[in-house]
């Protein structure tokens, strides 16, 4: 939470931290509140105000989505005095409430045509597999196996120095990672990556099928793995994932099964 404190003799006020700006201005005996993404993802944000001798002129918190490389207004107040005062404070998670999935669509393995790989976590997995990650998958690899994008798109996150490991929640920040933002808004998220496999950059375009990294066991994990999630916004202190389908060699893929094994096609 970022909280920031504004008094009447401010014309101008600016404050950002991780690629959100709010910023204001008077005029005509209103202050306007704006609010930045600069990231190359949405968020979904809300904001909440403490105010003195000033009038909201819209009801508060407010809790909306906004997509990335945007500005919008984010809050109008009638002054009401000389000596006003402003406390902002918002919170954001990555993610869009509004986008759609495209059930239609079918995934790629995310590995190297022809290889095969074993399914070690399904939808609803009792190990991890719960909340806001009920429908992603893991694979069983090797460390260093080769990643590929499962769905093409916007490279808008990534982490590359994650080394630690282990079968508790507290590793969770160590794993290296890569998020991929699709045509219909939502994102695909590929976890547990080894210390600096990640191949791609923030702003890096990707085709469906291109090389992006090298598969690893940091974060939390019980062994090397690679982690697929597809998700959208959800509220600013979750996300949605996806149930999501694949092509595989030997057909399509509705529910991934543990213990199978499926082969990388086109």
């Amino acid at each position: 939470m970022i909280k920031i404190l504004f008094l009447s003799f401010l014309f101008l006020f600016s404050f950002a931290k991780d690629g959100v700006q709010t910023y204001g201005e008077v005029k005509d005996g209103e202050l306007f509140v704006y609010i930045t993404n600069n990231n190359l993802f949405d968020i979904t944000y809300k904001y909440i105000a403490t105010y003195d001798e000033l009038y909201p002129m819209q009801p508060l918190p407010i809790e909306k989505s906004l997509e990335g490389n945007t500005t919008t207004l984010l809050s109008k107040f009638m002054i009401l005095g000389k000596q006003y005062k402003l406390t902002n404070s918002y919170v954001w998670t990555l993610g869009n409430t509004n986008s759609i999935h495209n059930d239609n669509y079918f995934y790629r393995l995310p590995y190297a045509l022809g290889e095969t790989h074993l399914v070690t976590q399904g939808f609803h997995g009792a190990f991890s597999h719960s909340g806001d990650s009920e429908y992603a998958v893991d694979f069983g690899m090797e460390v260093g196996t080769k990643i590929y994008a499962s769905r093409g798109g916007l490279v808008v996150m990534t982490k590359n120095d994650g080394y630690k490991s282990g079968p508790y929640r507290g590793f969770a920040e160590d794993a290296n990672h890569i998020t991929i933002k699709h045509d219909d808004g939502t994102y695909g998220k590929y976890v547990h990556l080894k210390q600096n496999g990640v191949a791609v950059k923030v702003g890096d375009i990707v085709q469906r099928g291109d090389f992006i990294g090298y598969s690893g066991n940091t974060g939390f994990t019980n062994g090397p793995h690679l982690h697929f999630v597809v998700f959208k916004g959800k509220d600013t202190k979750s996300r949605t994932s996806i149930p999501i389908k694949f092509i595989a060699k030997s057909g399509f893929v509705i529910n991934p099964i543990v213990g199978n094994r499926y082969t990388a096609v086109k």
